[in-house]
């Protein structure tokens, strides 16, 4: 009985301890301190979704400041994200304040996303950007990575929308 318990904190212990360091390079910052091309990614994103006559020239345009796994191996947006994802932000961006509201922003350092050729890595901002007036609904984050060199990129649409 007494030897259970020790392996049962013993377990707590480690996953307290693994919960932590996840966290470790996460936090809340300033919107002042998001550097001007991350901003300029994520207006160029809401731009792309407001003003494209068709979901598949947004997805052309979109897949020029994409990254991580919004990519297929061909360099395109891939087709899963184009039917769900992409296809979801595109109909409903409409939601959101244009201009473009931060209302929050955590940076996350040492992150990536993709996998093989598809893979980014960098630092990750995820950006919350206010709806509308009457608008219901929690806002997402959209995430944008900002490698230590070359120019920031979108890794997720804003999904939630």
């Amino acid at each position: 009985m007494k030897q259970s318990r020790v392996i049962v904190f013993a377990l707590a212990s480690a996953l307290i301890m693994w919960a932590g360091s996840l966290q470790a390079g996460r936090q809340d910052i300033p919107i002042d301190r998001v550097p001007k091309d991350v901003i300029a990614v994520l207006n160029q994103y809401l731009k792309i979704l407001t003003t494209s006559p068709t979901l598949e020239v947004c997805g052309e345009r979109v897949a020029k400041i994409a990254a991580g796994h919004m990519l297929s191996r061909s360099g395109g947006i891939s087709s899963d994200v184009m039917r769900f994802s992409l296809k979801k932000d595109y109909q409903n961006a409409k939601f959101y304040r244009a201009p473009i509201v931060i209302t929050r922003v955590v940076k996350i350092e040492n992150d990536y996303d993709g996998y093989g050729p598809t893979l980014f890595q960098g630092t990750r901002y995820r950006i919350w950007i206010a709806k509308k007036e009457g608008v219901a609904g929690l806002p997402a984050p959209i995430p944008i990575i900002k490698p230590a060199s070359g120019a920031p990129k979108i890794v997720t649409t804003i999904g939630s929308l």
